[in-house]
């Protein structure tokens, strides 16, 4: 290798490893804003972990290839990144499998159902069937599904009463929050083995297009206590063929003249501010619960995030408290997205948590295993 070229090798890796340096301290950075103040704050976090990951590999490049202090720039930027890794890695390799609860606890279960495999209004009988087994092996006390479909039509499958026949559940609570054709009802259910006291549906939103229009609000009686259960999905792009063939052209290379890129930004953008003051209701809602509070479902938003911070305060997550890895739980787009979360406040111990992956499943069903502090 000739002295220019190696050279002008080593200026373009340093541009590139500058320029990396900068996303990522932007990734880590802009997400402090709140996105109707800062659009670019509500994407920036969906780049971390890549960005983080890039970083690290300079490190090497440096040290044992050119000889060079720069691998110290990657080092010193991890200072500023801590906080994003504290929330998007869990620790716990050696977490106990299978999930078990303690004698006083319980075990909840949250999971983005996309339609119970409703596509294009009909209905798959082979993923229906995964996902009835899937929830009879996991068998959770507490259910919050998302994405919800029933029908009582004759044709179609009443999976509100079919799911709390076959799980045994006592109470449900379901939002239903629009239909189609009145035999489809959409919407976000929630199952029990206790007590339902009481429940509601809150709107957030006034359009009934897409998700992230309510969230559930339900009492629960468990043992002597009373417990504050949320359920939700929040405000998401709404993708559908046409962006996902875009993303597919941006991630090989092919988006020469930028049409997809900005075509499916135009989607994404104004989905920003609507999700973040979604979360500004949500913290609302906790901070005036009266009963300690758990909070599941499907934020549509990574771990580094304004909608995930504002809503995770002061509150505990159960895969950074028992997880371990990335904890992905959305197949469609990146390796790397955790967009579905159990949250819970001090009150309650978290014993447990596993993910039931199955083929075919764009979410991954979370459930985690609690208890009451005495």
């Amino acid at each position: 290798m000739s002295g220019k070229f190696k050279a002008a090798l080593l200026r373009l890796l340093l541009v590139l490893h500058l320029l990396t340096s900068l996303l990522l301290l932007l990734s880590v950075l802009l997400p402090l804003l709140h996105p109707r103040a800062f659009w670019p704050s509500g994407l920036a976090g969906l780049f971390f972990v890549p960005l983080l990951a890039l970083s690290l590999c300079f490190i090497p490049v440096w040290w044992w290839w050119y000889k060079r202090p720069y691998y110290w720039l990657s080092i010193i930027l991890l200072l500023p990144c801590i906080p994003a890794m504290e929330v998007s890695f869990g620790l716990h390799p050696f977490r106990q499998q299978p999930l078990e609860k303690k004698d006083n606890g319980f075990t909840i279960m949250s999971f983005n159902t996309s339609s119970m495999g409703l596509k294009h209004y009909m209905e798959d009988s082979a993923e229906q069937q995964s996902i009835y087994d899937m929830l009879q092996t996991a068998s959770p006390d507490i259910l919050c599904l998302q994405e919800f479909y029933t029908s009582p039509n004759k044709d179609r499958t009443d999976h509100l009463s079919l799911i709390q026949e076959r799980l045994g559940y006592s109470d449900h609570f379901f939002t239903n929050d629009g239909n189609f054709f009145y035999t489809c009802y959409v919407g976000i259910v929630l199952y029990s083995r206790f007590p339902i006291l009481h429940a509601t549906r809150i709107l957030l939103d006034t359009t009934n297009l897409g998700s992230g229009n309510s969230v559930l609000q339900a009492d629960l009686r468990i043992d002597n206590d009373t417990v504050r259960v949320f359920a939700l999905q929040l405000k998401s792009y709404m993708f559908r063929d046409a962006e996902y063939q875009d993303i597919r052209r941006i991630k090989t290379l092919r988006d020469i003249t930028l049409s997809a890129s900005r075509h499916v930004l135009a989607k994404m953008y104004p989905t920003f501010a609507r999700r973040a003051q979604e979360a500004d209701t949500l913290h609302t809602l906790i901070a005036q619960s009266p009963y300690p509070v758990l909070l599941c479902g499907d934020f549509n938003d990574v771990p580094v995030s304004y909608t995930y911070r504002t809503i995770s305060r002061d509150m505990n997550d159960a895969f950074l408290s028992q997880g371990w890895g990335l904890g992905r739980t959305f197949h469609a787009l990146s390796p790397t997205l955790r967009i579905d979360y159990i949250l819970s406040q001090p009150a309650f111990q978290i014993d447990g948590y596993a993910s039931f992956a199955r083929k075919g499943f764009e979410h991954v069903p979370i459930m985690a295993a609690l208890s009451l502090r005495r």
